[in-house]
């Protein structure tokens, strides 16, 4: 983030960054209950930031990231919502080792850091 990288870039012209804040995911909402994010978003918010950056693994794996974003733009529609942090790669590739590290084939035990470093191994 502070250098710039990945999808911070669109930041160049700016001549600091602040990093607000870090939350993990509020969890599967079900159908009926998208609105759980709003109290965590909502923090942030009351912070005074102008972007929030939807992690790539939610980005990647989450299955209402739609409805979170639909959601969270109804209530903080000037809030700018960017997909990830860092530029991508292959979302199948990251949905297998994400895959491996849950369920893991392999006896040497791995973690996200294995991911990120590409030091990984699976079958």
């Amino acid at each position: 983030m502070r250098k710039k990288k990945g999808l911070f870039d669109r930041y160049d012209g700016e001549k600091t960054l602040d990093l607000v804040g870090m939350i993990n995911c509020s969890g599967c909402p079900t159908i009926a209950a998208p609105e759980k994010i709003l109290k965590r978003v909502g923090a942030l918010v009351d912070y005074g930031i102008d972007a929030l950056h939807f992690s790539y693994c939610m980005t990647a794996l989450c299955p209402f990231l739609k409805k979170y974003e639909k959601t969270i733009l109804e209530t903080y529609p000037d809030l700018t919502i960017v997909h990830g942090t860092h530029r991508p790669g292959d979302k199948t590739v990251f949905r297998k080792k994400v895959k491996e590290l849950l369920c893991p084939t392999v006896a040497v035990p791995q973690d996200m850091n294995d991911v990120i470093q590409k030091k990984f191994r699976s079958k």
